[in-house]
């Protein structure tokens, strides 16, 4: 029996499923991928083991692992007195780092994980516009609280049809009221979002979206789309509402929207914001966020917003982000990677799409190759057998890979790094195609 082995039996009589959370568990290895530590790059197992990391703990450690300077930033915290449920300097100077980095950042409030700060940011769209419904995109995730956990993975025999798909509730225990709030409209269909706001526009709070779904593998708007749910929804007088949680800081410091060039009305950043420690912010227009208490009526509290910890973390990140050729050696390491990626699949034979923006990806086995993934009916077709079996494979030959939509790499990659990972992703594919 491996060490793995040992300790999910030992985890299963204690924890529901055998882990903490339920994306912790790897369906291609039919338990957790256990770690040891991390550093830089690479991830160990229970063995000791290395593994070029390209999950990042699921894009939050843009950074890599034990950066010193969130390292530094959190025994400076420690060092305070693990202030938590107190305002200090520090909330002051990071929402001011914010408004100089986000384009729609002219406040924030700080929460924990991105569930947190967007079930807090629907309120605050439904107490800023008077309205209670919200149009979001099939295939968008946007955390787990019980008016946002619709239709980001549903089942297409239970999907409805596909200019009008109907909201499916990812979890039991949501109330069907819930589902009466929210419209589904399919991603980069500007006929069928036009369609949506003509019949609801009226009752709309907000058009919630991810600038780029990478949450179903990597699916950029297609051009012009961005902008068409701007203009909608200044129209209808509803609020565009960004998910930055995976965006934020991925692409540019300002995120998507300045990836993008369309600004939104509310947006919440996440993962990478916090360099791998537990923070999320709520930024957005004064006028919308003053709806906020004490200066309005929507209710964002709680004894862990904002703990220090997280925040002088959260500041250290935004100061390495800001550092000069930061992003242009992003860039580079994209270009390299990918350059030699897409090389790899047409080598291989095997038949998989690969789509990326910044140092994130998704893969898409059984779709060709040539053909883009524009929505989630589209990267639902894919072969998530296939996905297994190259997770797998990565897996023995050292890159860690989980089984989530979308994959990355970070700034403590070296070209060394990827090169290494690639062998392991080139080795994969043969032994698929040998499998074929």
């Amino acid at each position: 029996m491996t060490s793995s082995q040992a300790l999910f039996d030992q985890a299963q009589q204690v924890l529901p499923g055998g882990v903490t959370a339920t994306a912790r568990f790897n369906k291609a290895l039919g338990h957790p991928f256990y770690l040891s530590r991390g550093d830089g790059a690479r991830v160990f197992d229970l063995d000791g083991r290395p593994y070029v990391d390209l999950c990042t703990s699921h894009g939050a450690a843009l950074l890599g692992h034990n950066h010193p300077a969130i390292a530094a930033a959190v025994m400076r915290a420690l060092e305070l007195g693990i202030i938590c449920a107190a305002e200090t300097e520090h909330q002051v100077t990071l929402a001011h780092k914010l408004r100089a980095a986000v384009p729609c950042a002219e406040m924030a409030r700080f929460s924990s994980s991105g569930t947190e700060t967007m079930m807090h940011g629907l309120r605050l769209a439904r107490a800023a516009t008077g309205r209670e419904k919200i149009i979001k995109f099939e295939g968008h995730f946007h955390g787990y609280s019980d008016f946002l956990n619709f239709s980001w993975a549903p089942p297409l025999a239970q999907a409805g049809p596909a200019h009008a798909p109907l909201p499916y509730p990812e979890s039991a225990g949501i109330p069907r009221l819930a589902g009466q709030t929210i419209i589904i409209v399919p991603f980069n269909d500007p006929d069928a979002l036009e369609a949506a706001f003509e019949r609801h526009g009226r009752e709309v709070a907000a058009l919630v979206m991810e600038p780029i779904n990478y949450d179903s593998g990597c699916i950029p708007p297609q051009p012009g789309f961005a902008q068409r749910c701007r203009e909608l929804c200044d129209h209808y007088g509803a609020l565009l509402f960004f998910d930055e949680v995976l965006t934020a800081f991925r692409m540019a410091p300002g995120g998507a929207q300045q990836y993008l060039g369309v600004t939104p009305d509310l947006a919440v950043l996440g993962k990478a914001f916090g360099g791998g420690m537990p923070i999320s912010a709520l930024v957005g227009r004064r006028e919308v966020m003053m709806h906020l208490k004490p200066a309005g009526q929507a209710e964002m509290s709680g004894t862990y917003l904002a703990h220090l910890t997280a925040v002088l973390a959260a500041s250290a990140a935004l100061d390495e982000y800001g550092r000069a050729g930061f992003y242009e050696r992003l860039d580079a390491l994209c270009e390299h990677f990918y350059g030699v990626f897409r090389q790899i699949i047409a080598r291989s034979g095997v038949k998989v799409r690969l789509q990326y923006v910044g140092p994130r990806f998704g893969l898409y086995f059984g779709l060709d190759p040539d053909r883009p993934v524009t929505n989630y009916r589209q990267a639902a077709q894919q072969d998530h057998g296939q996905f297994l079996a190259f997770v797998q494979g990565c897996i023995r030959r050292g890159a860690y890979v989980h089984t989530s939509a979308h994959h990355g790499f970070s700034s403590a990659h070296t070209e060394a790094d990827l090169d290494r990972a690639l062998e392991a992703i080139e080795g994969a594919l043969q032994d698929m195609k040998r499998a074929v």
